[in-house]
C-alpha cells in the first residue's frame, strides 16, 4: 500500500497536530508536528510507540525518566508506559504505533 501525502488524515491529540499515513492491521505511521511550547501531559495507551526525530528538540519522559530528543534520535515507549512531552522548539517526528491507535483512525 502506498499512501501519498495528499491522502494523509489530519488529526489532533491533546492540542498537537499530526498526520496519519499508512495504516495496516498491526502498525500505523504518523508525522507529529509539535509547536514550541506544546505540552502533552502524562498519559498511557496499550500501543507500543516508536519515534524518530526529524527536526527540533523536545523533552520526552517515559515512566518518570526524561531525556532530550534531538534530530536523528529515536525512542521506544512500551505499551502501557506512562509518558509525556515538553516541546522546546518546533519539531517533527515520525512515530509508529503497534497496534494502530483506533482513536487516530
Amino acid at each position: 500500500m502506498i499512501v501519498k501525502k495528499t491522502e494523509h488524515k489530519w488529526r489532533e491529540f491533546k492540542g498537537v497536530g499530526f498526520q496519519v499515513g499508512a495504516t495496516g492491521e498491526r502498525m500505523m505511521v504518523t508525522l507529529m508536528q509539535f509547536k514550541r511550547g506544546d505540552r502533552v501531559g502524562r498519559h498511557r495507551h496499550e500501543n507500543e510507540q516508536a519515534g524518530y526525530c526529524l527536526s527540533g528538540r523536545f523533552k520526552l519522559t517515559i515512566e518518570g525518566k526524561g531525556g532530550l530528543i534531538e534530530p536523528g534520535d529515536s525512542y521506544l515507549i512500551p505499551g502501557g508506559a506512562e509518558h509525556s512531552y515538553e516541546i522546546l522548539e518546533d519539531s517533527e517526528a515520525v512515530e509508529v504505533f503497534s497496534p494502530p491507535r483506533e482513536d487516530y483512525r
